[in-house]
């Protein structure tokens, strides 16, 4: 008797705690009906709260998105025309005049003082059709062709910022007086986009406009640019290495050619070789912020290869030291051309002709097979525009690389 009460009073403990153990689970605002047990109410409340798998949802909203949200890519004509045909296509076959080979970075700054119009038109004289320029705003917002931020590393001034000065107080300054060839190039100042532009396109010569700094100034007035010259569709190429400045200047006018730029520690070191590695740390006295920025570069390491197809570019610049085959050949599969910076030394450049049979971004002419050999033809009275310089030290540069290509 004593044993079935005991047994009768543990199965009704046992239901009590399976029901309250139910009715914690059930939400208080879920209707009740008497007829349906809790367990039912249970299974049901848990069915609309978990429609799909933790996450899965989030996925699915973010591919969404990035659908959505990217960018078309411009007229096929335009790329072709600005670029010309893909190395070991049948075009460039039919046209091997047209591969795009060396492009003058900075309109070639070692040569000439950079980003000047001195140093475009010793390009035209050496007949070097493809520049890369830089451009930013100053206060009065006027976009002015200068990679850095400051002038100090062009003028010895304390010049930090071009963004607090007026075009009119800094049009003026020589810009020239530390390049390696100052002694024949004397007052030289700084450039604007639109005049580069002008003197540019009236000699048929393409280009790479690089876009640094993050104001509106800068977005409005490349656009204004391309709205004023839409023959500029054809010729330019607009690069940065924010993804979201490329993407508010393509959404507006998708049919500008785009390219991103990149380079590994961007954020958090002005160098980088492969050699040293990252050097001269932005925020060297700032322990706090150093590592954050070291942070975002490890994000953007992952993320922007896919912020360039979100980008929908045609084009990535990349530093020269992270380019192998491989990395050629991804960017070909997804129908992306590839060019290198800064490739200047000669066995550099016959390694991108030769093997990865990409263009390539170089700081000097010298040691370029076809202007070698213009050098050797024309007397040098008759290019006054090309910087003087020590006969041998142009045949040494041209022995090398013949040399290295035999």
């Amino acid at each position: 008797m004593a044993k079935s009460v005991i047994r009768t009073a543990w199965r009704v403990s046992g239901e009590t705690l399976r029901y309250l153990s139910i009715s914690q689970r059930t939400s208080p605002n879920a209707p009740v009906y008497l007829s349906v047990p809790s367990s039912t109410t249970t299974l049901i409340q848990r069915r609309s709260l978990f429609v799909l798998p933790f996450g899965l949802d989030v996925g699915i909203l973010g591919v969404a998105a990035y659908f959505y949200t990217k960018l078309p890519k411009p007229e096929s004509n335009n790329v072709s025309s600005i670029f010309g045909p893909e190395s070991g296509s049948k075009e460039s076959e039919k046209h091997p005049d047209r591969i795009v080979k060396c492009i003058a970075h900075r309109g070639a700054g070692l040569d000439a003082p950079e980003n000047t119009m001195q140093a475009f038109k010793y390009c035209v004289a050496m007949e070097c059709n493809f520049v890369e320029m830089d451009v930013r705003a100053s206060r009065d917002g006027q976009l002015v062709l200068l990679h850095d931020q400051g002038l100090e590393r062009l003028t010895g001034t304390d010049i930090a910022d071009v963004r607090i000065m007026d075009w009119d107080s800094i049009k003026d300054i020589n810009v020239g007086v530390t390049h390696p060839n100052r002694q024949h190039y004397k007052d030289v100042t700084l450039c604007l986009l639109d005049d580069a532009i002008d003197y540019l396109l009236a000699n048929k010569v393409k280009m790479i406009i690089d876009v640094k700094g993050e104001d509106k100034q800068v977005i409005n007035g490349i656009l204004r640019v391309f709205s004023s010259n839409p023959i500029l569709h054809e010729y330019a190429v607009v690069t940065t290495f924010n993804p979201f400045i490329l993407y508010q200047i393509r959404k507006k006018d998708p049919n500008i050619v785009g390219a991103i730029s990149y380079r590994p520690y961007c954020f958090s070191a002005l160098n980088y070789d492969a050699e040293n590695g990252p050097t001269n740390p932005r925020f060297a006295g700032r322990l706090a912020m150093q590592a954050f920025v070291r942070f975002l570069d490890v994000i953007h390491s992952a993320l922007w290869r896919w912020t360039a197809r979100w980008c929908s570019v045609s084009a990535v610049l990349l530093h020269k030291d992270i380019v192998s085959p491989r990395e050629v050949e991804y960017w070909r599969g997804l129908g992306i051309r590839v060019a290198g910076w800064c490739v200047n030394r000669p066995v550099e450049k016959l390694y991108w002709r030769a093997v990865l049979r990409a263009p390539y971004l170089a700081n000097t002419l010298m040691g370029e097979p076809e202007i070698e050999k213009k050098v050797m033809q024309h007397d040098e009275d008759s290019e006054p525009e090309r910087p003087i310089r020590c006969m041998e030290l142009e045949k040494k540069l041209s022995s090398v690389f013949y040399v290295v290509l035999l």
